[in-house]
């Protein structure tokens, strides 16, 4: 009868430590479609992998985020877009919640001139960084002007934030794609204001600024 209850209990364990492995090695990936992926609620939405050995994947319209989720699990139409191994418009990656970026060329100078004196006069040298997934149709750089001798750079990727720079005079937004060479389009030096003089509004291009504000009604 021992023998018996000691052979129940090593198979129950061993079952628990298959069923623990199973749960560790499930893959996880960040999931939305449509619509849903300009949606700032669904940014955390997950998915879980149905096999182990798949890859998590956002894919694109231009800079605009169209899916993501697991590869298996994409739409005939957004797979399609992952054909080509160095396909822009579909970025995969191997780890669970990776897909949580921008496209690959979405790099912007990203700083804070408090804490780093190249940010304000410098920031040429800086290496831009890839930027988060982008929850707006359109992928920015900013850089922002926060004190007399302080600016600040990074990425905007959510429409609040870009029409709030669109009402700063002392913020300006940039397309990515126009950065020069390896080098942010972000990276240019800001003729600082200082307090009491009048700031000049820095724009945008007039298309940018048109889908920018056309994104607002839709939200």
């Amino acid at each position: 009868m021992l023998r018996i209850e000691i052979h129940l209990l090593a198979l129950g364990l061993l079952g628990y430590q298959v069923l623990g492995l199973e749960a560790a090695q499930s893959l996880q990936c960040y999931s939305c479609e449509g619509i849903n992926c300009q949606r700032t609620t669904r940014l955390n939405a997950t998915t879980t992998c149905s096999d182990q050995l798949d890859l998590c994947v956002t894919v694109y319209d231009g800079f605009a985020v169209r899916e993501r989720g697991c590869l298996l699990h994409l739409s005939v139409e957004s797979r399609a877009k992952c054909g080509n191994a160095d396909a822009k418009e579909c970025q995969k990656c191997s780890g669970s919640l990776c897909n949580d970026k921008g496209r690959v060329d979405f790099r912007c100078v990203q700083c804070k001139g408090s804490e780093n004196a190249q940010c304000n006069t410098a920031a040429s040298t800086l290496t831009p960084e890839p930027c988060e997934v982008p929850t707006s149709p359109n992928s920015y750089c900013y850089i922002r002007q926060t004190s007399d001798v302080d600016v600040q750079r990074g990425c905007s990727v959510k429409v609040k934030d870009q029409v709030d720079c669109l009402a700063d005079s002392k913020c300006s937004l940039c397309l990515s794609e126009d950065g020069l060479g390896s080098g942010a389009c972000n990276s240019y030096d800001l003729d600082l204001v200082r307090s009491g003089a009048a700031a000049p509004q820095i724009l945008l291009s007039f298309v940018g600024v048109l889908a920018v504000v056309a994104i607002k009604f839709f939200n």
